[in-house]
């Protein structure tokens, strides 16, 4: 069974995603990194939340408590909506290139897998701040695999992610939130490959951290040699 990192966990992704790996018999461990303590994971043998600041460092006692974790699901993530670009660029693309990297050094192997978004753009390119930064992120984190034997990369873009009225972020809920649910139900009909349930996704996350690392087949929706995988990519993994 597998050790897997996880951040974001208090969100609505993550929440899910922390939610599939404490029931998945795939799954031994779970280290949690969390500005705060996660309700979720409260009372579960296979949780260890690890309370920690900062992202774009990895102190010798944060490491000795990931030793053994052979993947990453980075859910971490905020809206870029009214934020600068240089704020958005540390959270988005800064924190998790540094995670990466410290965490590339824990063992023969770690696949690190990437919550980004449709929409972004791997040239850097796009004209959408979301689009431009996400897909630096993206680009940044796969060039790391060629100076990294150990670290795989997977880059997935969610679109409409549908919580299907189940929700596990630790927020009160607002009108978004119901909205992704209306949203989701409405794509599910007209134009599926634009939404991903969130447990499907969770599963899907999970899949990726725990297998085998090597790239995934070619198929509508996967580039940059089967390591970027867009919304319908993430469907046909979830065997939907």
């Amino acid at each position: 069974m597998a050790h897997i990192i996880l951040t974001g966990a208090t969100g609505q992704a993550g929440a899910e995603v922390l939610a599939h790996a404490l029931k998945s018999s795939t799954i031994s461990r779970v280290s949690i990194l969390s500005r705060r303590p996660v309700k979720l994971a409260e009372n579960e043998p296979k949780a260890n939340v690890i309370l920690h600041a900062d992202f774009e460092h990895y102190p010798s006692d944060v490491l000795d408590q990931l030793k053994g974790a052979t993947g990453c699901i980075w859910a971490q993530g905020i809206s870029s909506a009214g934020m600068k670009e240089d704020d958005y660029t540390k959270i988005t693309v800064d924190y998790p290139v540094a995670a990466a990297e410290a965490f590339a050094s824990l063992g023969s192997k770690m696949n690190f897998v990437y919550m980004s978004g449709e929409g972004a753009d791997i040239s850097g390119k796009a004209t959408l701040m979301f689009g431009r930064v996400k897909g630096r992120a993206e680009r940044e984190l796969l060039n790391m695999q060629a100076g990294h034997a150990s670290l795989k990369v997977y880059a997935i873009r969610p679109a409409i992610i549908n919580p299907n009225g189940r929700y596990l972020a630790e927020r009160a809920i607002k009108l978004q939130d119901r909205a992704s649910t209306w949203l989701g139900k409405a794509f599910s009909l007209l134009r599926p490959s634009f939404e991903i349930p969130a447990d499907d996704l969770a599963k899907v996350c999970v899949d990726l951290a725990t297998g085998d690392g090597e790239p995934i087949s070619a198929g509508k929706g996967v580039e940059e040699s089967g390591r970027l995988l867009s919304n319908i990519a993430l469907r046909r993994l979830a065997g939907l």
